[in-house]
């Protein structure tokens, strides 16, 4: 089982954002797509979650095609998590956590028992069992990344896409976070600014620039320093610390 980009692309207003990308996602790994920004990252998956149809190219599931899939049938495999979390409405952690469980009930039917354990259950894998019945607006930004996790957990997705989830956050709760996207029972896809923590975290890596792939492997593979300045344009030293690709960046001369 796997999901799988073949060729895809996306264009509007005539600029085309990505071009002819390419990639498997393999069941149980976690890959991170990796580029500066402008480079198609956020584009490339949405595409892989189904919430923007290729102008080009195709997505499957299972090697069936994800636009043939009907979108709550989409909403019960894949879960995405973006950048920027944010509601007008008042609700408790609880309430958030328990919107993942749309997908499985009908209309507006009230939560059911099994609803509500696996509500606490995701709330348990993500710290946030103390919270549940606070304000979502009350929390931290680290925890309110924590309970849109919660709410895709809530979906009991096999795939777990997230967009740049590590913005605006210390490094202690950045490592937080990835620690606990890590040892999820899931696949994941997450899209990452800063080049330690991909290679620290994921177990392949996407490099995309102006749209498209210009590098796919193991985070060894992808992260050299030639690479690094012909994508970033900034010079690195890349050494591997405890098997893991460590870049150090260079400070540029004053001119």
């Amino acid at each position: 089982m796997s999901l799988r980009a073949d060729g895809v692309s996306w264009t509007v207003g005539g600029r085309l954002v990505v071009d002819s990308v390419s990639t498997e996602v393999r069941q149980g790994s976690t890959v991170g797509l990796l580029g500066p920004n402008g480079s198609g990252k956020s584009t490339l998956l949405r595409m892989l979650a189904g919430l923007r149809r290729p102008t080009a190219g195709v997505v499957t599931l299972d090697a069936r095609p994800l636009a043939s899939l009907g979108r709550r049938a989409v909403a019960r495999r894949l879960a995405v998590v973006d950048q920027h979390a944010v509601t007008d409405v008042d609700l408790t952690v609880r309430e958030v956590i328990a919107l993942g469980r749309v997908p499985h009930r009908r209309g507006w039917a009230a939560l059911s028992s099994d609803d509500e354990v696996i509500v606490a259950d995701a709330a348990a894998r993500t710290g946030l069992t103390p919270h549940l019945d606070q304000a979502w607006r009350t929390l931290s930004g680290g925890e309110r990344q924590r309970a849109q996790i919660a709410r895709a957990l809530a979906q009991q997705p096999r795939e777990l896409l997230l967009d740049e989830p590590t913005n605006h956050l210390d490094i202690r709760h950045q490592f937080d976070l990835l620690t606990l996207v890590r040892a999820l029972p899931v696949t994941s896809v997450v899209a990452l600014h800063d080049l330690n923590l991909a290679a620290m975290f994921c177990d392949s890596l996407v490099l995309l620039q102006d749209g498209r792939a210009v590098a796919a492997g193991t985070p060894a593979d992808v992260l050299t320093s030639d690479r690094i300045r012909a994508v970033y344009g900034v010079e690195t030293s890349v050494e591997v610390v405890d098997g893991h690709p460590a870049i150090r960046f260079t400070r540029p001369r004053s001119v």
